[in-house]
């Protein structure tokens, strides 16, 4: 599946680039919807092998002592553009840059992206999200807050499950498998940690990854 979707984004290219001959306004146009799909599916696709891995215990860990400030840093630069797009704010509270986590540094990335683009995704325009980090015993937590629509009560554990997709009383504007938080929370505690959910009506959603500090010397 994922081969023939690669080809058609690579004569999508191609045609973009004009190697064919000019395009009108309108044909580029249809051209952006036609790799918006494209990508839209190798997602789905992706996402599903993910879970499917992840399932089936075959995904490995390069667990490393990772520092946390950088890891976060490096992210603001994607995660501002998707709040600037909504008219977001964006408050980043990294933790001290001494602070080490135990922990497989691109799955942990993988999860940060995930919470923070459902934050941008599920808040109005003109909302607020903020990220920030407290300490517990030997672990560490990674807070994604947003001032969106909030989870009911009885709906926040169907979060987790997979292929499962809540409408938060939003018009529903995007597309997904309903895996992305699965994934992640499969790939947290694989990694030693968890996450969690604490949400109200009207009020905002806080999702929180723990996850294992590394040993101090």
């Amino acid at each position: 599946l994922r081969t023939p979707l690669n080809s058609i984004g690579g004569y999508v290219d191609i045609l973009e680039m004009e190697l064919r001959g000019p395009l009108t306004g309108s044909q580029k146009a249809d051209l952006a919807r036609i790799k918006r799909s494209q990508e839209h599916l190798l997602g789905i696709i992706n996402d599903i092998l993910n879970f499917t891995r992840l399932e089936a215990t075959e995904l490995k860990y390069d667990i490393i002592d990772v520092p946390l400030r950088a890891l976060i840093g490096d992210l603001e630069a994607v995660v501002s553009s998707l709040a600037r797009a909504k008219s977001l704010v964006y408050q980043c509270d990294p933790p001290p840059g001494n602070t080490y986590a135990r922990t497989d540094p691109d799955k942990l990335r993988q999860i940060l992206i995930n919470l923070l683009s459902n934050a941008v995704k599920f808040t109005h325009e003109g909302g607020r999200i903020r990220l920030w980090c407290t300490f517990k015993g030997e672990f560490v937590s990674i807070h994604v807050e947003d001032n969106g629509p909030g989870i009911p009560g009885n709906k926040q554990a169907l979060v987790f499950e997979p292929f499962v997709q809540l409408d938060r009383g939003l018009t529903r504007t995007t597309e997904g498998t309903g895996l992305g938080l699965a994934i992640s929370r499969g790939l947290a505690r694989g990694m030693g940690g968890d996450i969690a959910l604490r949400s109200e009506v009207d009020v905002g959603s806080v999702f929180t990854v723990t996850i294992p500090l590394a040993p101090r010397v």
